[in-house]
């Protein structure tokens, strides 16, 4: 089983049928949202994460900077939209990073609420820039995400 290490990274949506090319998560003025590779500063694009030894994960943005904010949501229900929690210097949120069962490369990961059935995923409204929502925890690779490690000099 592949365990999530603590790091900052570029957190990816595995790209799909519906939507062919990756998009990455991106911190904003408006919340989180996924964006083009490239498509917004960096540092929006990179996100800390912390992971407990019980396999709980904190998300949060800016990376390497505190106070910061972490990836978080109002309600725990399905369609409850995804949004950055307030400036602190601990984390507000935390969430259940598993690796899916597929093995395709790079590894892909469900991001999944903790004690409840739902997970991260891109909602299908369509809106631009895409959204971010909770929705029923299934295996489908659409709802995946690659955690893409970030080096010092990226």
């Amino acid at each position: 089983m592949e365990i999530m290490k603590s790091g900052v990274y570029r957190i990816v949506s595995w790209p799909g049928e519906l939507v062919p090319e990756a998009r990455v998560l991106t911190a904003g003025e408006d919340g989180v949202t996924v964006t083009a590779p490239g498509a917004a500063p960096e540092r929006d694009q990179q996100f800390n994460v912390e992971v407990r030894e019980d396999g709980l994960a904190a998300i949060q943005t800016p990376a390497r900077l505190f106070p910061s904010r972490s990836l978080s949501y109002k309600e725990a229900e399905k369609g409850g939209r995804v949004i950055l929690g307030p400036l602190s210097d601990f984390p507000t949120r935390e969430w259940r990073i598993e690796p899916a069962p597929q093995k395709p490369y790079p590894a892909p990961f469900f991001i999944r609420v903790t004690d409840s059935d739902l997970m991260l995923a891109v909602s299908p409204k369509l809106i631009f820039p895409p959204e971010l929502e909770l929705a029923p925890y299934n295996f489908d690779l659409q709802n995946a995400w690659a955690f893409l490690p970030v080096t010092e000099d990226d």
